[in-house]
């Protein structure tokens, strides 16, 4: 009887480990997709500071396109965040 208890006991041992294993890879899973949600908002945030200046003027105000060029360089630093976040490691 004792050796079965022993045995039960190593048993849910096992299992308790297993089951942090797991918690802890499903907690590692929803870090790095919030870290890459952030990594992503972080140009967009950027711009919003620019513009949320009190200085002399809006960034580009005076050239005709100067709104399509930021917006295609916020779409290229978040593109660029994006291929940085999201590669895959070298194995």
């Amino acid at each position: 009887m004792l050796n079965d208890l022993a045995s039960l006991m190593e048993r849910i041992r096992l299992l308790q480990e297993e089951i942090a294993a797991r918690l802890m890879e499903q907690s590692n899973c929803t870090l790095f997709l919030l870290t890459v949600i952030t990594v992503l908002a972080l140009p967009i945030n950027i711009v919003a500071g620019f513009f949320g200046m009190n200085v002399g003027g809006v960034p580009l105000a005076g050239n005709a396109h100067g709104f399509l060029i930021l917006v295609l360089m916020v779409l290229a630093f978040t593109c660029a965040a994006d291929g940085l976040a999201l590669r895959r490691p070298k194995k």
